[in-house]
């Protein structure tokens, strides 16, 4: 299946990309994103994100399925 994965902040600047089409198993978690995530990028190994799926921050055992909107966010600072 092919999901959309958008970027946001220092994520964004890690990939290079805004957001891109992702290719992934059917069965696809949230966890199993996230790994695959960080293989493909290195860096966000040392980053602190959280995932979210449809708008909602997810859990790792969250299923996601094509029609679903993948957002990484970046630790928001507030004032």
């Amino acid at each position: 299946m092919s999901i959309q994965v958008m970027y946001y902040g220092m994520l964004a600047e890690i990939t290079g990309l805004a957001n891109e089409v992702w290719v992934a198993d059917p069965n696809l978690t949230v966890g199993e994103l996230r790994s695959q995530i960080m293989e493909r990028y290195p860096a966000m190994r040392e980053k602190k994100f959280k995932i979210a799926v449809d708008q909602k921050i997810s859990q790792d055992h969250v299923p996601i399925d094509s029609a679903s909107e993948i957002a990484l966010l970046p630790p928001f600072a507030g004032g």
